[in-house]
């Protein structure tokens, strides 16, 4: 018989959970300075793989330049940043696929979200080129920021089903992105990222440790992700609730391993879809909204053949805390048939945003994990939560 599984979490985080609202130093000549620290511990106090603390950290620095103001280059912009990871989280010791937290990754210092972009035609078209991060603009939930569950971020439909989990945190790839959008309402996007962002099938991660190995070919393919959005009520001059609504599609052009390992083929794709919709607005941004997420794969060479999100977020839903922001999400994850012997995944979390000044916020948190890697085999985990963030 299975039994509840306890985790207790306690994070500080400099800035928001992942790439973080960088803290800036701007000048006159449009540059401006970034350093963010985070920081968790979590404890797996019962059940999952074994019982255990671990702690993860994460610092953020780097530079955006304004080259129109820096430079006279009218409509362009340039990132250059860099990453520490440290520390030993709980991912061996939970044992499930989604994630319970967004900044865990090996240990190292690297090279991170770098480049280069340009805008044409009165700004409704960028390009921009570089070392990109396809989870900040592909596949996103605004609503479900408060998350500390990787789930409700880069989706496993995507990352489960290509080398390495493809071009997201913690480790960008080199690639090209074009944004086109005739009007305020409606936009589209195209990228092209490379197709295995460790530079091994294996997964050596001392290969790209530092985020140097910058290679291409070999085998490893490109990933070609594109995306669709409807923007409503988003305009300056709009009165009513806001919302956004989302398909995209994506395509990786690499060799993949049968799932019962006896033969490869080319290629593995995928088509996802989102919503995000207020409903009730007390004033200003305060009130509910609602969100969904859907993506499928295919289930003959697809590790995840679908999975989903859903929730809502509600901020200022406590009197006289206007910015806080509550949020519940549930996220479902179900295994290709083939893979024998297990099933999905079921994430159920809770989260508080609590603003203490706008640059200082706790988030306590709680998760349940029911079924952790699908096998049949662990008990469900419950997970408590506090993210601290701190911006200076």
């Amino acid at each position: 018989m299975k039994r509840a599984t306890l985790f207790i979490g306690i994070a500080l985080t400099f800035v928001d959970s992942q790439s973080g609202e960088f803290s800036t130093w701007g000048n006159d000549r449009g540059i401006d300075l970034f350093f963010d620290y985070s920081s968790e511990v979590m404890s797996n106090v019962s059940g999952g793989q074994r019982t255990g603390t671990g702690y993860n950290g994460l610092t953020s620095f780097g530079l955006d330049i304004d080259l129109d103001q820096a430079a006279g280059w009218e409509g362009a912009s340039f990132r250059l940043s860099g990453i520490d990871l440290h520390g030993s989280g709980i991912a061996s010791r939970v044992g499930d696929i989604m994630g319970v937290s967004d900044i865990e990754g090996y240990g190292s210092v690297r090279l991170y979200e770098s480049w280069i972009e340009k805008e044409f035609v009165e700004n409704k078209i960028s390009l921009r080129a570089g070392l990109l991060l396809a989870d900040e603009e592909f596949s996103t939930l605004d609503t479900a920021g408060p998350f500390l569950n990787a789930t409700f971020g880069w989706p496993e439909f995507i990352s489960m089903n290509v080398p390495n989990t493809g071009p997201a945190f913690f480790i960008p790839a080199l690639g090209i992105r074009l944004l086109w959008k005739p009007n305020e309402k409606i936009y589209t996007k195209i990228g092209m990222f490379d197709g295995d962002t460790f530079d091994s099938p294996d997964g050596n991660t001392a290969i790209n440790r530092h985020g140097l190995h910058l290679e291409l070919g070999n085998g490893q393919g490109s990933i070609i992700m594109s995306e669709i959005g409807y923007q409503l009520n988003q305009g300056f001059n709009d009165e009513g609730l806001p919302g956004t609504y989302k398909l995209g599609a994506w395509y990786h052009t690499g060799n993949f391993q049968s799932l019962d390992g006896n033969s490869t083929h080319n290629h593995n794709h995928g088509i996802y879809a989102s919503a995000e919709q207020m409903v009730f607005n007390e004033y200003g941004d305060q009130g509910l909204s609602f969100f969904a997420r859907v993506g499928f794969a295919p289930k003959d060479s697809s590790e995840i053949s679908n999975s989903f999100q859903i929730g809502f977020g509600y901020t200022g839903l406590i009197p006289n805390r206007d910015i806080d922001r509550f949020a519940l999400g549930l996220s479902h994850a179900k295994i290709c048939e083939k893979l024998h012997n297990r099933s999905a995944e079921t994430l159920v979390e809770a989260c508080y945003s609590y603003f203490m000044s706008d640059d200082f916020t706790i988030h306590p948190n709680i998760q349940w994990v029911h079924d952790p890697g699908a096998s049949g085999e662990l008990d469900d985990a419950v997970v408590f939560g506090l993210r601290v963030n701190l911006s200076i």
